[in-house]
This record gives structure tokens, C-alpha cells and sequence, in this order.
């Protein structure tokens, strides 16, 4: 198959990857409490355990955007793809402690050289389909999100079935599978293509863009994109924990408005290049974060479980115009420019998974529900610093604004 029907079947492929590596990523959540019955893990190194994942992912996101500019996406996303699903099926026979702590450590180094590859190839294929690299990276936020959704679902519905080893055995062969799709994808090129597809936007923009200071402008987009992370990477312990406790929810409550919630950012995801597009004249960044102060001041007010609920739901609906707009713009930027955005843009921006929980869960314990204001605070302080950069946030999509460029006809 050729032509764009081809390029689009790649793309299936592409996100299919995305989100069959993702189930693996949740699966260890529900097997908490085996890490301290069987392992004799404790709290504090079952969050070094999730910590140090995170932390290695975001350190080693800068030296995958390196080699994706200089070998190319396709063989940087395979060889992240491998070595995290080494480390998941050698959680499947760990025996120790410390062997589940170098195995998530292991975890969060492919995770880290995987990330800027798929992004850019991704970004790669909007561009190459016609579809445009800002909706299909909102494409790629559904598709990550559904596969986080699917792990718990998985051993949820298994329970009794399925252990902690058959799982991470389970987790490690679909993490094979999202390698091989994405090899069969990218089989014929290991570089992005250079050829412009006749539905590209006009040359003379993008070469504007390419002359915005890159280094800010990544800081920029980084520091948003952190406090958007931070923001729900604090809610999961914090939405818990005030949940249950001051009002009153059982843990099934919980658990379905979380899945809720998941449910509604996978499909606002999905339709965030649109909305992109529709919206590039406006500071959407400092709106959707001023929304979300109002959701969390209104999750610190009540005292009500369903509307302290519908604030979150309310707060996962706009938190993926942030996650697509950040990469929208990185992948606009031109070839020999998009890894090193990307692998620096994800260091800063998954230090929010990093800080999120623990600044939360100590200003929870004095504060109690006031940590709600202080999320509200960052999430203020984040919609100014989107508004002051809101000229860098739209430059990419001026390129829009243009007389339309001329499409061949092609079915969706």
C-alpha cells in the first residue's frame, strides 16, 4: 500500500504501539501492597520504586532526543521499546527488593530514550498524512491514555487469574508487540521524510518559526507542561485520600471517577489538534489553566463528594489542550530541531510526576484540604506564565492563517 492510505495505516500502527505499551506501564498499581507482603518492601521503598522510574525517564529523555536527531526515530523507539520490555519481564522473576528497584530504574531508561522517538515519529506521520502533527499527537495523548486505562481494567477482570508474575510476563510480550509494530511501521525509513506532502502549510512561516529562540522556548513549554503533570500527578494520591476521608466516599467511588476522569482526558485528547486549530488566536494555554484553579478552589470548598467529582472531571477535560498544544508546537519545529526539543522539553516536564505527589501528600498532611488551594496557586501561576508566552504558543500555527494549501482528495 502507498500514497497517504499507506502513510495513515502506519500511523494505526504507530499508536496501536502507543497504546499496547502503556497497558504494561499501570499494571504494576493494582500490586502495590504484593510489593510489601511478598518483596518486604516499604513505603519509602515502594516510592523510591515509582520515583526512580520516573526520575531515570526524565533524565534520560535529553540523550534520546540526541539520537533521534542523528540515527533517527525509528531505531532509537525500537531500542527503548527493548529495553523496557527487558526490564518488565525481569520484574516477572525478580526475587529481592532490589531487584524490583533496578528493574522500574531499567523501566524509566527505555521509557526515557523511547519517548522524544515516538513523539517525532508521530509527528512525522500527522505531517505525511495530511492530518497535521498537532491532531495526531493528541491522537497519541488518547491512545497512551487508553492503554493506562486497560492495565488495571485487565487485572481487575483477572483478579484470582492472573499474579504478579504472569502479569509483568504478560506486560513484557505486549511491550514486544508495540516493537515489532513499530518496526513494521517505519520499516522502509529510519529518518523523518524529507519530502514536503502538497498539503503542508506555506514555506516562508515555518521558517519563521524556526528562527524562535529554541532553548526559552523549550524551558517554556517544559515548565507548563510540568505544572500540568504535577497538577493530576498530585490529585491521585490527594483525590484518595480527601475522597474517603473528610467526605466520605467508599473506594469503588473513587476508583469509577478516576476511570471517569481518564475516560474524558482520552477523549478531549482526541480532539485537541482541532481544537488547537480553531483556537490559535487565543491564549488557550492560560485558559485552560485558569479553569483549572476554578476546579481544584471548587474541590478545596465542598464538601460535597459529587461535586468535588465533577471539579475533577471538569479539570481532566481541559488538561489535554495543554498536553497537545506544548507538543504541537515542538512538532512544528524544523528536522535536526524536534529530538533535542522533545528530550528536553520531557526532562523538565516529567519532574511534575516527580514533584507532584510528594509536595501534595506533605502539604496534604497539614493542610488537609487546603493543598487544593496551593495546586490552585500553581495552576494561576501557570496560566500568567502562558499568557506572557502566548506570541511563541501561537507562532506555529500562524502558519494556518494563510490561503489554504490545496489537498488532494482523499477519503478520511
Amino acid at each position: 500500500m502507498s500514497g497517504r492510505a499507506g502513510v495513515r495505516l502506519r500511523l494505526v500502527a504507530l499508536l496501536g504501539a502507543v497504546g499496547v505499551a502503556n497497558v504494561a506501564y499501570t499494571v504494576l498499581i493494582p500490586f502495590v501492597p504484593t510489593l510489601n507482603t511478598v518483596f518486604q518492601m516499604s513505603a519509602v521503598l515502594i516510592g523510591v520504586a515509582f520515583a526512580g522510574f520516573a526520575a531515570t525517564k526524565a533524565l534520560c529523555q535529553p540523550l534520546g532526543g540526541w539520537l533521534v536527531d542523528r540515527i533517527g526515530g525509528r531505531t532509537i523507539a525500537i531500542a527503548g521499546l527493548a529495553v523496557t520490555a527487558a526490564a518488565t519481564g525481569a520484574l516477572a522473576v525478580a526475587t529481592t527488593s532490589g531487584q524490583v528497584v533496578a528493574c522500574r530504574f531499567v523501566w524509566g531508561i527505555g521509557e526515557g530514550l523511547a519517548m522524544p522517538a515516538l513523539y517525532r515519529l508521530t509527528a512525522q506521520l500527522g505531517t505525511e498524512s495530511g492530518h497535521g502533527s498537532d491532531r495526531t499527537l493528541g491522537w497519541f495523548g488518547t491512545a497512551a491514555v487508553a492503554g493506562m486505562t486497560v492495565g488495571p481494567g485487565l487485572i481487575a477482570a483477572l483478579s484470582g487469574v492472573i499474579d504478579f508474575r504472569s502479569a509483568f510476563a504478560g506486560g513484557a510480550v505486549l511491550t514486544v508487540l508495540a516493537t515489532v509494530l513499530v518496526a513494521l511501521a517505519f520499516r522502509r525509513t529510519g529518518r523523518p521524510a524529507q519530502r514536503r506532502p502538497s498539503g503542508d502549510a506555506p514555506r516562508a512561516p515555518a521558517e519563521r518559526l524556526s528562527r524562535l529562540p529554541l532553548i526559552p522556548l523549550v524551558v517554556v513549554l517544559g515548565l507548563l507542561d510540568l505544572a500540568n503533570n504535577a497538577v493530576y500527578a498530585a490529585l491521585e494520591p490527594l483525590f484518595p485520600l480527601h475522597g474517603t476521608g473528610p467526605l466520605g466516599a467508599g473506594e469503588r467511588a473513587v476508583s469509577l471517577s478516576f476511570f471517569a476522569g481518564l475516560a474524558v482526558f482520552a477523549a478531549f485528547s482526541w480532539v485537541g489538534g482541532r481544537v488547537m486549530h480553531l483556537s490559535r488566536r487565543f491564549p488557550l494555554a492560560a485558559a485552560v489553566f485558569a479553569v483549572q484553579a476554578a476546579a481544584l478552589a471548587v474541590a478545596w470548598l465542598t464538601g460535597a463528594y459529587g461535586v468535588f467529582t465533577a471539579a475533577f472531571i471538569g479539570l481532566m477535560a481541559v488538561q489535554p489542550l495543554v498536553y497537545v498544544n506544548m507538543r504541537a508546537v515542538i512538532g512544528r519545529l524544523g528536522e535536526g530541531r524536534q529530538g533535542w526539543a522533545f528530550g528536553w522539553f520531557g526532562l523538565i516536564s516529567d519532574l511534575g510526576w516527580v514533584a507532584g505527589p510528594l509536595v501534595a501528600t506533605a502539604a496534604y498532611q497539614v493542610f488537609g484540604g487546603g493543598s487544593f488551594a496551593l495546586l490552585a496557586v500553581v495552576a494561576l501561576a501557570a496560566s500568567a506564565l502562558g499568557a506572557a508566552a502566548f506570541p511563541w504558543l501561537r507562532a506555529p500555527f500562524l502558519q494556518d492563517s494563510g490561503p489554504p494549501p490545496v489537498r488532494e482528495s482523499t477519503s478520511a
